[in-house]
């Protein structure tokens, strides 16, 4: 395989957090996702506990890491980033090892 990274944030709303706001606000870290070097797919999921999963795939680390050093200057994010407890966050860099679809 390449040296392709999948980038992992779990994390939980902030109290109060509307889950409607915060999925159109999703649609902000796709465009600023688009405009990043090495960015190739996102996906965003919840389970049954309220857990979100933030799955971001990356052509490699250099590229994620450069994307996550931006992002906090991105004014248009700051209403995501508002909805999330950022206490429960916790983020993740694993190299892809097999791929299916």
């Amino acid at each position: 395989m390449s040296e392709t990274i999948i980038e992992t944030v779990t994390f939980k709303l902030a109290p109060g957090a509307d889950e409607a706001a915060f999925i159109k606000a999703s649609d902000d870290v796709n465009a600023f996702l688009g405009t990043c070097d090495g960015f190739i797919a996102r996906r965003l999921s919840k389970n049954a506990d309220g857990v979100w999963l933030d799955h971001v795939e990356w052509r490699n680390l250099a590229d994620a890491k450069a994307a996550a050093e931006t992002l906090p200057a991105q004014q248009q994010l700051a209403p995501f980033m508002a909805a999330i407890d950022m206490s429960s966050a916790k983020m993740r860099h694993d190299a892809l090892m097999a791929r299916a679809g």
